[in-house]
C-alpha cells in the first residue's frame, strides 16, 4: 500500500465527511490460519477525491478509513465476526481517537516507516494494557523496528519484499518470539506450504484460489463426479425433474439449497418447502445457478473463504454487468466459476472441458476476453486492492465500491 511521507503532529478528529465529499473505497484481504480458516481481514483503502491510497497524510487516511469502516459501513458488514487489521500511524495511536476503536475487533498495524521513539513506545504499552493488539507491518528484519516487537501480537512479513534465503535463515529466531507470524502476499499453494513449513501462523493472500494439483490429464475422482453434476445442470435443456434428481442424489445438497433459498439474502416472499416448489417460485435458471453454488460449497476439504470469494465475485459481476435487479445471469455464472480450478484441483482449461459453458463465459474465464472477462478482471483487481489496474480499466470507482459492499453483505448473509 502506498503511503505519504507527510507527518502531522496533531489529533485528527473522527468526523463525518461533508455530504458533498466522496467516500473512500474500502476492500478487504483475508488472513487465514494454518487450516485455511479465516482469522481476519486487512482493510485496504483509497481516496476517491485524490485517487491515491492515502488522503494527503497518513493520519487523515487513518481517521477517514476508521470512520468509513466503523461508522458509515460497519465492521460487521466488512469483516463479519473476524478481526479487522488496519494501518495506523504514530500520531493516531497517541491520540485519544484510539479509544473509539473496539479493542476486541481490530488489530492496529504499525507502519514499517515508524520511528520507535520513547513516547511512541510508551503509548503502545498503555494501549496494550487496555487490551489493544498490534501488528508490525512489512517487517523485513529492519534493525530500527526491533523495539516495536515486544509490543506486537503479530509480525507481518511480505513475501515480495524479503529475500527467500534470508527468510529461511531468520525464521527460527522469529519463531522464538511471543508474536504470531503472518506471511503476506501468499499467492500460490506452494508459497503457503513453504510458509507453513517455516512456522508461520497466519497467511494473507489468495493462495486458496489456486488449485493444489494442476494437471492437464487427470482430475481427482470426487472432483470429476462433481464436475459431471455441474455439467448436467449447465445443459440448456435440463428439466425440472433432472434438477430435482441431481440434488436428490445427496440429501445434504437438497437441504443446503433449501436453506440458501430461504435465506434473507435471496429474499423469497415465503418459505420454500421443496426444490420443485422453489423452481415454480423463482424459475429454473435461478435454481440451476444456486444449485451449482451449493455443489461447490459442499466440498468440505476446501476453505470456506473460497466459496465466499466465489459468491462475492459472482454478485459483483452480476451487479456491474446486469444491474442489482437481475440475478443469476451469465455475469453471475462467470464470477461464480472464476475459482473453479481451485475447487476441482485442476487447470481451468481442464475444468472447462467438462462444462458446456458458452464460448463467451469460457473466454472470460480463460482469457478475460469480452465484457464479462473485463468485468471479472475488474472485480479481481478490486479484491486485491490494485487501484492502479482499476483506473486503467476506466470503471467508475463509486460504482464498483458500492457493488463490492453490496456483494460482501449479500455473501455473508447467504453463507451465514
Amino acid at each position: 500500500m502506498g503511503r505519504s511521507s507527510v507527518r502531522v503532529s496533531r489529533t485528527i478528529p473522527i468526523e463525518p465527511a461533508p455530504a458533498s465529499a466522496l467516500p473512500a473505497i474500502v476492500a478487504r484481504q483475508p488472513i487465514c490460519n494454518r487450516y485455511q480458516r479465516t482469522f481476519g481481514y486487512e482493510l485496504l483503502f483509497r481516496d476517491l477525491v485524490t485517487e491515491e491510497c492515502v488522503f494527503g497524510s497518513d493520519d487523515e487516511a487513518t481517521s477517514r478509513v476508521v470512520f468509513n469502516s466503523i461508522v458509515e459501513i460497519g465492521l460487521d458488514k466488512l469483516v463479519g465476526q473476524s478481526r479487522a487489521f488496519i494501518n495506523f500511524t504514530r500520531d493516531f495511536i497517541l491520540s485519544k481517537n484510539s479509544s473509539l476503536l473496539p479493542r476486541n475487533r481490530v488489530v492496529l498495524e504499525i507502519l514499517e516507516t515508524s520511528i520507535p521513539d520513547p513516547k511512541f513506545l510508551g503509548g503502545l504499552a498503555t494501549l496494550r494494557m487496555k487490551g489493544y493488539r498490534f501488528a508490525l507491518d512489512d517487517f523485513n528484519f529492519q534493525e530500527q523496528l526491533l523495539p516495536f516487537i515486544p509490543h506486537c501480537s503479530f509480525i507481518k512479513v511480505d513475501l515480495r519484499l524479503v529475500d527467500r534465503d534470508r527468510l529461511i535463515r531468520e525464521m527460527p529466531r522469529l519463531r522464538a518470539l511471543a508474536a504470531s507470524m503472518v506471511a503476506e502476499k501468499v499467492e500460490t499453494v506452494e508459497e503457503f506450504e513453504l510458509c507453513k513449513e517455516l512456522g508461520f501462523d497466519y497467511f494473507q493472500g489468495y493462495f486458496f484460489c489456486k488449485p493444489k494439483i494442476v494437471s492437464a490429464a487427470t482430475m481427482p475422482t470426487n472432483r470429476l463426479t462433481l464436475c459431471k453434476l455441474l455439467s448436467r445442470l449447465q445443459q440448456p435443456d435440463v428439466t425440472t425433474g433432472e434438477v430435482e434428481a441431481i440434488m436428490g442424489e445427496e440429501p445434504s445438497l437438497s437441504y443446503r439449497l433449501q436453506r440458501y433459498i430461504n435465506s434473507a439474502a435471496i429474499g423469497m416472499p415465503r418459505k420454500i418447502q421443496s426444490i420443485r416448489h422453489a423452481i415454480r417460485m423463482v424459475g429454473l435458471d435461478h435454481i440451476r445457478t444456486l444449485s451449482s453454488m451449493v455443489m461447490l460449497s459442499s466440498l468440505d476439504d476446501k476453505p470456506r473463504e473460497l466459496i465466499k470469494t466465489s459468491v462475492i465475485r459472482a454478485r459483483m459481476c452480476q451487479i456491474l454487468g446486469e444491474g442489482p435487479a437481475r440475478q443469476y445471469g451469465p455475469y453471475f455464472t462467470t464470477g461464480l466459476f472464476s475459482t473453479l480450478e481451485a475447487f476441482l484441483d485442476c487447470s481451468m482449461e481442464k475444468a472447462l472441458e467438462h462444462l458446456p459453458l458458452s464460448d463467451e463465459i469460457s473466454n472470460a474465464l480463460l482469457h478475460r476476453k469480452g465484457d464479462k472477462g473485463r468485468m471479472l478482471a475488474a472485480v479481481i483487481a478490486y479484491e486485491k486492492g490494485d487501484w492502479t489496474a482499476l483506473k486503467r480499466m476506466n470503471i467508475e470507482p463509486e460504482k464498483i465500491a458500492k457493488a463490492y459492499l453490496d456483494a460482501v453483505a449479500w455473501g455473508e448473509e447467504l453463507l451465514h
